[in-house]
């Protein structure tokens, strides 16, 4: 089976995303699409602190994510660019976004 190969399977934060929020923010002009699966990774020490979100929307000139309504974000996950302090030796620390979602689906 063949489909569509993405070009990117995944990207970052650019904005620290915090717990209870409904949107947060990728680059620009990624192939994400409503219903597209998401994981967001763990940021923190607690490595099951993993959300998984279903795309409502995506803004491709601002690389707003706004998910659908059922989910909201359940942990924090660290977004901004420079570390904290000079500890980590200029180490790109903001989560990672995982795209899920593949353009084949086989129903029974």
């Amino acid at each position: 089976m063949y489909g569509k190969a993405r070009n990117q399977t995944m990207t970052r934060l650019l904005m620290p995303a915090k717990k209870g929020d409904v949107t947060f923010k990728v680059e620009t002009g990624l192939e994400l699409y409503p219903g597209d699966e998401l994981a967001l990774l763990a940021t923190s020490y607690e490595n099951m602190a993993s959300d998984k979100v279903i795309v409502e929307s995506y803004d491709s000139a601002t690389g707003v994510v706004t998910l659908n309504s059922k989910y909201t974000l359940k942990y924090y996950h660290w977004g901004a660019q420079k570390s904290p302090g000079d500890k980590f030796g200029g180490v790109d620390m903001r989560g990672e976004v995982i795209f899920l979602s593949r353009n084949i689906k086989l129903t029974g």
